[in-house]
């Protein structure tokens, strides 16, 4: 009985040290390139303003950048932190839905987020036999691995709009009143986010390995296309920017970005001049003031949320054994 158990435990210990192998390849890095879409209040589908993939506008899609460390835990848990950069972009123009097509907001940002992620694989079929494991096989196919992964990260955004062929940065504006009598506060140009989704990977060899992840990002703001709340009146906001000390053009370029609705450049003219404001126009009038008349320029309850879809290559990072001296 000694002998059997003493041959078992003799021919379990290549096993074993096999099995292990997984250690020396556990850090990689990582570059992507790909794809970002928001979903906000701003564009959108041909329809009401809906949470999730079914208020996803193609056109707005734009490009994303990723590196990224990644480190094996056992066999199915990895670490990893990434750090992101994309462009993500609004216009109320390619959508048909009356509301926000006549509302006719716009806006782009840059953004850099940086985040920390835990992925669980519950498929490998790729990796099996890369390190010569005995006895090992992978399984027929398209042998890949499949993994889903969630985690926490903070970005910084600064949304910006087209004014008169340049690009200006509206949070200084103050769109919905922030800053002035009665509006809210100015809001933040960074926020927390809660990145989660599902990837799909293959190994080339025993060094390199191609991945394709959707990615969807949960925010804890409203204001990353700056728009959430009610309309503060274009007026008003013409008045008490005047009252400010502001000039009467930046004055008159505050009001127009706050509000350019197509209803009213329709009825006045291709642009907000400073005697548009006030005289004899009953939307402006209206707006912010009238509670009867619609004031709500975005909507508040829901927080802005976008995507990415990329394609990366990792590039393990071969832990050595070091070479004991020789006297």
């Amino acid at each position: 009985m000694k002998k059997t158990l003493f041959v078992i435990f003799i021919l379990f210990i290549p096993m074993l040290a096999d099995a292990q192998r997984w250690k020396q390849y556990r850090r990689q890095v990582i570059g992507g390139v790909g794809v970002t879409n928001f979903l906000g209040d701003l564009g959108g589908a041909n329809d009401i303003g809906r949470d999730g993939l079914v208020d996803l506008e193609f056109v707005s899609t734009r490009p994303s950048l990723l590196v990224g460390y990644r480190y094996q835990l056992n066999r199915f848990i990895f670490l990893r932190a990434n750090l992101t950069w994309g462009i993500l972009h609004g216009h109320d123009k390619n959508t048909l839905e009356t509301f926000r097509h006549e509302r006719n907001l716009h806006f782009r940002t840059g953004y850099g987020e940086l985040n920390a992620m835990a992925e669980f694989y519950f498929l490998q079929n790729s990796r099996n036999n890369l390190y010569r494991l005995r006895g090992v096989r992978g399984r027929s196919g398209l042998k890949v691995d499949l993994y889903v992964f969630a985690g926490v990260g903070f970005m910084m955004f600064n949304p910006k709009t087209k004014y008169q062929g340049q690009w200006v940065a509206l949070q200084p504006i103050g769109t919905e009143g922030q800053g002035l009598p009665n509006g809210p506060e100015k809001y933040k140009r960074h926020t927390f986010t809660i990145p989660y989704g599902i990837g799909v990977g293959k190994s080339i060899d025993r060094y390199w390995a191609v991945n394709v992840e959707f990615t969807m990002r949960m925010t804890f703001t409203d204001y990353i296309d700056d728009v959430s709340g009610n309309y503060y009146g274009r007026q008003r906001i013409y008045d008490e920017s005047i009252n400010s000390g502001m000039s009467k053009a930046e004055a008159t370029r505050r009001a127009y970005l706050s509000d350019p609705n197509l209803t009213f450049i329709n009825a006045g003219g291709k642009d907000l001049t400073v005697s548009d404001l006030g005289k004899d126009n009953v939307y402006n009038e209206q707006r912010g003031v009238d509670e009867n008349f619609i004031s709500i320029r975005g909507d508040k309850t829901d927080n802005d949320a976008f995507m990415t879809g990329l394609v990366t290559i990792s590039r393990k990072i071969v832990k050595r054994r070091r070479s004991r001296p020789k006297f």
